[in-house]
């Protein structure tokens, strides 16, 4: 280790509360309360019209549901119509983003164009509505409403045909995906839909239902010819064909015996819990540092199944092995691999494809009782995610990965050579509180994205999907896994094993140290350290290449200095970060990087406000000037083709951006960083909120300027390298690699 710059830790020594003079002047309206009268009033004498028409049965509590449509200039959580709602007894059920073009635009003499905005999901009884039209023609209305009727754009029914994602094609009894505005608190409009379902001649598979938030996801059989009138149902969100289960990754072909043996030393750290939710692995072999959990229905297994849960187990384990390679790298941790699907799940009860929802009733059985540190998915719904609705795979996961706690890999497919949108990224990679990982085609510095990897963009927030690539397998230079059962080494391809590479990169920065390291600030580092080429789309390869080693994340060169932050942030307070700066001459430009992640509480029912935590985040070049600059903006954060749907890019859970700055600009730079949160979509009372866990990793690096790293350390003395297991051996020269 001598002559090795390490990464430094400790970077919240460098933290404080700092209090901001916020600004901003009053919003100006499109529109004034006359004009929204004669707009909105004929609206909704409409939806009066259409609602009145509804069977008795399609509208449980007597209530429909109307969709409230914001101005764009509105979209923010302070905007929402919180208290119109409540005045009149409708209540806002979930949200989902829209483009469209207003009438009017607030800027003067500006022609409108098609803008994103958040459509609102209202339910009521027809009298609620009724008091909606009150208020709106009441002059003595109080004023702060009649200014939430001057936000919206639109008032309109939800119609069954809008919710209808069938394919025209379809025939006969199809498999549905029906998702209902329903929580566990709505067991009478649960219980009205399984009798409307009934009364069309079809079953509602209750028993498998899942309900994630506000929303209930039910697998339902129907005539296809039927669904329209599914739809009619107020409460119904979306119906679609029921998706089939992927586990990705092209055919394994043999390629012959290993020369290299199975280690003989156990894990580098044993008390990491590591989960793999796959195929299963169905020997002994790996027992040393695998053991193999059969969850329910997962009994009896395939060739096929097994070939693809080995192939991920021992990426987990030994990463993309080297075939002329003497020795298998010791694992750094021992994993659990729970078999969670299995063909007979495939036809379970004479039903095709809903594993869908046993798996992932498996997988939540698990996660609700186990406590991971690490976990990764191979596998999911095969079909491409969507920007108006959550699937209930992505939806429920993220709930459990919301407190931080644990790291979590997602394959995200391998239709990526597919016409658009099937080529898009898939469920549940759309997930903000894991790493989405696609494919790239080489090992060598010369890589690009493979052409079967998924490819984005995601949905806004969680705008970055793939979040970054790793090396996943081609035809030209496969992916070689162990495949113990057969004593073979196996060459394929695919997303599914460069998800569980990334992951095991991961386990081994945090294997390699003793300092305390929590899984946000592991999460930070591997996107920190992902690297691209600026031409390569960001939709198609995220943030870039993530590193492939361990002392790629741990080493700094000498003109370069790499800072983790760790710690909470209090909702309302702003708090001050120091950059760290050398004293010395420095003698070419400076480059800042800077990575900041947190974990967050999701809304799947409101898809346009699905995070519930977002952060502001401002840089100050000059710590002893008031003068600011926008650091993590969406514009600098996407380039072109990832234009953000929505410019409030702060609650993204991952914020990354590099900025090159003269010398002169700088002095002593800090980060100002606000916590705020919204909950359904509306603003919330700050002090009920928990602290929200964060992590911040800060690079500064200095052209043509030596020494950079020893001058911090000698300015900041908390800042303290991280330290390493004395197991762990980094082969380095003497001034670390390039970062």
């Amino acid at each position: 280790m001598q002559g090795t710059n390490i990464i430094l830790g400790y970077g919240e020594t460098l933290t404080s509360r700092h209090d901001l003079t916020r600004t901003g002047g009053p919003k100006k309206y499109p529109y004034d309360i006359d004009e929204q009268r004669l707009w909105l009033g004929g609206q909704l004498n409409i939806l009066h019209q259409v609602t009145a028409a509804l069977p008795v049965a399609a509208k449980p509590r007597g209530q429909s549901v109307a969709k409230l449509t914001l101005h764009p200039t509105f979209l923010a959580k302070s905007h929402h119509p919180n208290a119109l709602l409540a005045a009149t007894g409708l209540r806002c059920i979930g949200s989902r983003g829209v483009i469209i073009t207003p009438r009017k635009d607030t800027k003067n003499d500006t022609e409108p164009t098609p803008t994103f905005t958040a459509e609102l999901f209202v339910a009521g009884t027809d009298s609620e509505f009724d008091t909606l039209r009150s208020f709106l023609f009441t002059p003595g209305t109080p004023k702060t409403h009649q200014d939430a009727l001057r936000r919206l754009e639109l008032i309109s029914s939800f119609s069954a045909a809008e919710k209808n994602l069938l394919p025209s094609e379809a025939q006969g009894k199809v498999l549905l995906e029906v998702v209902l505005h329903a929580s566990q608190q709505d067991a009478d409009i649960v219980a009205m839909f399984i009798a409307y379902v009934t009364a069309l001649g079809g079953e509602a598979d209750h028993e498998r239902k899942l309900v994630v938030s506000g929303l209930t996801f039910m697998p339902v059989r129907l005539a296809a010819d039927r669904a329209v009138q599914l739809g009619q149902f107020q409460f119904v969100r979306v119906l679609r064909a029921m998706p089939v289960l992927r586990m990705g990754g092209a055919p394994m072909r043999a390629i012959g015996t290993p020369t290299a043996q199975l280690p003989s030393l156990p894990a580098i750290d044993s008390q990491l819990k590591v989960g793999i939710f796959d195929g299963g692995i169905g020997h002994t072999s790996f027992s040393p540092w695998a053991s193999e959990v059969l969850l329910p229905g997962t009994e009896s297994t395939s060739a096929e199944f097994l070939r693809h849960g080995n192939g991920v187990t021992s990426t987990v384990l030994f990463g993309s092995v080297d075939p002329a390679a003497t020795a298998f790298p010791r694992p750094y941790a021992n994993v659990k691999h729970y078999r969670c699907i299995s063909p007979s799940l495939l036809y379970e009860q004479g039903v095709q494809d809903i594993d869908l929802y046993s798996v992932l009733k498996n997988i939540d059985a698990v996660l609700r009782s186990e406590k991971l540190d690490f976990v990764n998915f191979s596998l999911g719904p095969y079909m491409p995610m969507e920007d108006e609705e959550v699937h209930p795979w992505t939806a429920l996961i993220d709930s459990h990965l919301s407190s931080g706690k644990t790291f979590a890999t997602v394959a995200v497919g391998n239709d990526g050579n597919e016409p658009w949108p099937m080529s898009r990224v898939q469920p549940p990679s759309d997930m903000v509180n894991a790493i989405a990982v696609g494919a790239c085609d080489s090992k060598g510095a010369k890589w690009a994205r493979a052409g079967y990897s998924s490819y984005g963009p995601g949905r806004s927030p969680g705008l970055i999907k793939p979040d970054g690539v790793s090396f996943g397998g081609s035809d030209v230079e496969p992916f070689v896994v162990y495949n113990a059962l057969a004593g073979q080494l196996m060459a394929t391809q695919g997303t599914s094993y460069s998800a569980p590479a990334t992951l095991n990169t991961a386990i081994g920065v945090k294997a390699s140290l003793t300092s305390p390291l929590n899984m946000l600030a592991l999460r930070a580092l591997m996107n920190h350290h992902a690297k691209r080429e600026k031409k390569m789309p960001m939709s198609e390869v995220g943030r870039g290449r993530f590193p492939q080693s361990v002392e790629e994340v741990l080493q700094c060169p000498d003109n370069e200095v790499r800072v983790i932050y760790q710690g909470t942030l209090t909702a309302g307070q702003n708090l001050r970060a120091l950059i760290p700066f050398p004293t010395m001459p420095l003698l070419g430009a400076v480059h800042l990087r800077a990575t900041l992640c947190f974990a967050s509480q999701t809304d799947p029912e409101h898809a346009v406000n699905y995070t519930r935590a977002g952060l502001t985040v401002i840089l100050r070049p000059n710590r002893n000037s008031a003068g600011t600059v926008t650091f993590f903006s969406a514009k600098k954060m996407y380039t072109t083709e990832l234009e953000a749907r929505s410019g409030d890019q702060k609650w993204e859970t991952t914020l990354r951006h590099e900025q090159k700055f003269n010398v002169e600009t700088l002095n002593d730079p800090l980060f100002d960083i606000t916590y705020g949160a919204r909950e359904e979509g509306q603003a919330v009372d700050n002090s009920t909120l928990p602290p929200l866990p964060y992590a911040m990793v800060v690079t500064v690096s200095v052209e043509d300027t030596p020494g950079v790293y020893n001058n911090i350390r000698q300015r900041y003395q908390t800042l303290q390298p991280v330290e390493i297991r004395q197991e762990v051996r980094i082969q380095a020269s003497g001034n670390g690699s390039s970062s």
